[in-house]
C-alpha cells in the first residue's frame, strides 16, 4: 500500500531517482496474456517466412510487421499482401495484434486500404509515422495545427475498430519523445481511437527522469509499448550522444515504467526494438545481416528474456 502522507504520484516520482525505493502496491490485477513481440524491421535482411523462423526460434510470441515502404508489406499492396504474411505468422503460433505504417492522418497514401485489411484480420492497433516540428516556426502554432488532422482520423479509425498509436520518438525535430508535446495535440480525443506507442528509451533519453512526469499525464493513452534502453556516451569531441544497449544495460529504469503501466491496467501489445549491436536495419532487399544468424538470435533472446524478467518482476504479467 502507498505510505500514509505520500501520494501514489510522490511514491513513483521517488522510485524514478531512488533504485532502492520499494515498489508501491498497487491494486490493478496483472493481465491475464500479454505477448511479446518483436519490430520486423530488424527482420528485414530475410524473407517473410524466415522472419518468422527466426522470431520463433528466438522466442518471440508475436510479430509487429512494417506495412511501409522498406518493409515486407508494400502498402500498396496490402490488400492482398498482409492477409498471406499474417496468416503464415499465425499458423507458426505468433500474433499479429500491431502494425507499423507511415500513417499521419486519414489523407496518408493507402491509409483505408491499410486500415480495412488489418480490421478484417483482426488487428486492432498500427504505429503511426512521425510529426516532425520547423524550428523556424513557432512550434505552439504547429502542434495547434496538427489537432484537425488527428482528427481527421477519428471517423475512420472508428468505421474499422481501429487504434492508432502516435510513436514517442526522440530524434531531433520530431514531436512526441517529450510526450507532453503529443498528448497536448491528441488528448482531446478518446484514447481507444487516438493513442501512444510509448517507447521506453526515447522517452528517457529525452525527459531524463521527468519521464514519469509526462507518462503519468499522458497515461490513459498509452496504448501501446515500445521497449529499448540507452545509456548516455560521451563522443570524441567532448558532446554526448544517445548510444541504444541491449535492455537492463541502460538507463530505463524498467521496474518504474512497468509498475505505472500496471497501475493503469495497460494491457499490451508490447514490442521489442532492436537498435543497438548496429541492428537498426535498412529496408528489405538492402540489408545484409553484418553478423551470424545463432548471433541475431542470441542478441534478440537476451533482450526478450530480460523483458519478460522485468515484467514478472513489476507483476505486469503473471
Amino acid at each position: 500500500m502507498v505510505p500514509r502522507g505520500f501520494s501514489r504520484r510522490d511514491v513513483l516520482q521517488l522510485l524514478a531517482l531512488t533504485p532502492t525505493v520499494v515498489l508501491p502496491d498497487v491494486s490493478a490485477p496483472a493481465a491475464k496474456t500479454m505477448p511479446v513481440g518483436l519490430f520486423s524491421r530488424h527482420l528485414q535482411w530475410t524473407g517473410v517466412e524466415d522472419a518468422i523462423d527466426v522470431t520463433r526460434q528466438i522466442g518471440f510470441d508475436a510479430i509487429e510487421w512494417a506495412v511501409r515502404r522498406g518493409g515486407h508489406i508494400d502498402p500498396e499492396h496490402v490488400d492482398t499482401q498482409l492477409p498471406k504474411v499474417v496468416e503464415l505468422t499465425r499458423k507458426a503460433g505468433l500474433a499479429v495484434s500491431m502494425i507499423a505504417t507511415d500513417i499521419l492522418d486519414a489523407r496518408s497514401e493507402h491509409a483505408e486500404a491499410i486500415l480495412r485489411t488489418a480490421h478484417g484480420l483482426g488487428i486492432r492497433y498500427y504505429r503511426s509515422a512521425m510529426f516532425r516540428y520547423d524550428y523556424t516556426g513557432n512550434l505552439e502554432q504547429q502542434l495547434e495545427a496538427l489537432k484537425p488532422r488527428v482528427a481527421t482520423l477519428v471517423e475512420l479509425n472508428q468505421k474499422y475498430g481501429m487504434t492508432i498509436a502516435y510513436h514517442t520518438h526522440s530524434g531531433r525535430g520530431n514531436i512526441g519523445g517529450n510526450v507532453w508535446d503529443l498528448w497536448m495535440v491528441i488528448r482531446q480525443f478518446d484514447p481507444q481511437i487516438i493513442g501512444l506507442n510509448y517507447d521506453t528509451g526515447h522517452t528517457t533519453s529525452r525527459g531524463g527522469y521527468g519521464w514519469i512526469d509526462a507518462a503519468q499525464v499522458a497515461l490513459k493513452y498509452i496504448r501501446c509499448l515500445a521497449i529499448k534502453d540507452f545509456a548516455w556516451k560521451r563522443r570524441g569531441d567532448g558532446t554526448w550522444a544517445v548510444e541504444f544497449c541491449p535492455v537492463g544495460a541502460g538507463m530505463v529504469d524498467f521496474k518504474a515504467v512497468f509498475t505505472l503501466l500496471r497501475s493503469a491496467g495497460f494491457s499490451g501489445p508490447i514490442n521489442i526494438h532492436l537498435e543497438h549491436d548496429d541492428l537498426l536495419g535498412s529496408d528489405v532487399g538492402t540489408w545484409t545481416l553484418n553478423m551470424s544468424r545463432d548471433r541475431f538470435v542470441a542478441i534478440a533472446r537476451h533482450d526478450l528474456d530480460q523483458v519478460r524478467t522485468l515484467l514478472k518482476a513489476a507483476r505486469l504479467v503473471p
